[in-house]
């Protein structure tokens, strides 16, 4: 097939719209920041009694809470907003050369499988910086020259080096689905747990309809083009992030570790905490395998559309309705938190739910239907991952912090890596199909958990 030549004139339309697309994205990042100069929102007298009860501010801080939160929600949310965007901004633009899905699915496993490898590493590194912020930057260099080498080469070069592209991406990926997690209480010391962490929750969840959904309108607008402008949006939020990242006071190491720089290999070790811990066993468990679906969400969205509405990218937007459902719950979490039970048990009941709902878009009759359903998996979904990492936090030693959160998230990225190739494998046989193995995932997430958790609990854990 003759690749036509990708000229700006013809993606410039799609990324006007895109960019309109970004301003309303954030228009929720200047909400943080407006809410931000007071500290938090006391709209009640109750609330404001929790204000003072709130940890002392550390000297080694300036601002208010609410500031820095606003910040690292900032660089939190462009950096996950273009990971999240990436995946599906390869497959479309994949699929916009004449190429099939499977392609598309080899390059996101390259990145997704490298990043899973690769994270404990990168998380072990940003543990022993004396400036953390300083590895952040170089993460984001290599992200942003990655997706700048796949705008210009997807259509162009041959497809193992745009594999090995997406493996160097891979090396960075890990800067933002873990690490940067790690960070919210070094910023952000002097405020509840729950909020800070309903936070970070959320700013997955507004990555997640923001990612995909700006990847979504590239490709309806541009889809004609070779390539199409998906990626071009991923490239311009990795530099917004790289813009606010100067902004965000992470405090040197120093300010708050006691104890000395220890050997990498000895850090390396304390993720056996991940196997030694009973709920962080379990916790990992879900989190992990649960993830994989993911790898048939995403190689599945654009099959759906083009099946139901006739166009790969409606599909993609699939995975931004389900991040607004997401960004609900987590909404509904922060305001009334779950308290009856722990936090590993809400995850798993979500987790049961999770496959139920997964179950009934694989039976789908329309797009309206399945964009239902996708929005109440977000809601669902958001006590799941709020329950995963609260569970993260109470477990993670404070010198392996970064390590224990990348761990975490890179044998996810891992599962997505294994549910994007076995994605791709099924891909002929449908998208039925594969989000029937999606659910299917998700209750093995289950089974494991429940089978490898042991029947003793840990000393002083909760479930």
């Amino acid at each position: 097939m003759l690749i036509q030549p990708r000229r700006l004139s013809h993606r410039l339309p799609g990324t006007v719209l895109s960019c309109v697309a970004l301003v309303a994205f954030l228009s929720q990042i200047a909400t943080w920041l407006r809410s931000g100069r007071s500290g938090v929102t006391c709209a009640t007298t109750r609330s404001v009694q929790r204000v003072s009860s709130f940890p002392a501010r550390p000297a080694y801080l300036s601002g208010t809470p609410g500031r820095r939160l606003a910040l690292y929600a900032t660089v939190g949310s462009l950096g996950r907003a273009a990971t999240s965007g990436l995946p599906s901004a390869l497959v479309l633009a994949v699929i916009s050369i004449g190429s099939s899905a499977a392609e598309g699915a080899v390059l996101v496993a390259a990145l997704t499988a490298v990043a899973g490898l690769a994270g404990p590493l990168t998380g072990a590194l940003i543990d022993r910086l004396e400036f953390p912020r300083r590895g952040y930057g170089i993460g984001l260099i290599i992200l942003i020259g990655s997706t700048l080498a796949f705008a210009i080469g997807i259509g162009t070069w041959p497809q193992v080096f745009l594999v090995g592209v997406a493996a160097v991406a891979g090396l960075a990926q890990p800067v933002f689905t873990g690490a940067w997690s790690a960070q919210v209480r070094r910023v952000v010391p002097d405020m509840p747990i729950a909020r800070v962490y309903a936070i970070d929750v959320g700013t997955y969840t507004v990555a997640e309809i923001a990612g995909p959904a700006l990847v979504g309108i590239a490709f309806v607008v541009d889809s004609a083009v070779p390539g199409a402008a998906s990626v071009e949006v991923v490239l311009v939020l990795y530099v917004l992030a790289a813009v606010f990242l100067p902004l965000v006071p992470i405090p040197r190491r120093s300010l708050t570790h006691q104890s000395p720089i220890e050997p990498i290999g000895r850090t390396l070790r304390q993720l056996k905490i991940l196997w030694s811990s009973r709920s962080l066993r379990r916790n990992t468990f879900i989190g992990t395998v649960s993830f994989g679906a993911f790898g048939f969400i995403v190689i599945g969205s654009p099959l759906l559309g083009e099946d139901l509405a006739g166009d790969a990218g409606f599909g993609a937007l699939l995975l931004a309705v389900i991040a607004l459902g997401s960004l609900l719950g987590t909404i509904i979490i922060a305001r009334t938190p779950i308290t009856k039970l722990g936090p590993g048990t809400v995850a798993i009941v979500a987790t049961l739910v999770l496959a139920v709902v997964l179950f009934s878009i694989s039976l789908s009759p329309s797009m309206v239907i399945a964009f239902t359903l996708g929005f109440v998996f977000g809601v669902v979904q958001a006590p799941q991952i709020t329950g995963v990492f609260q569970v993260r936090d109470r477990e993670a030693p404070t010198q392996a912090r970064s390590l224990v959160f990348v761990g975490a998230a890179s044998l996810r990225t891992g599962a997505f890596a294994i549910g994007s190739l076995t994605a791709g494998a099924l891909a002929d046989s449908g998208w039925r199909t594969l989000f029937l193995a999606a659910a299917l995932t998700q209750l093995a997430s289950v089974a494991l958990a429940i089978l490898f958790s042991g029947t003793r609990n840990d000393k002083g854990a909760k479930s």
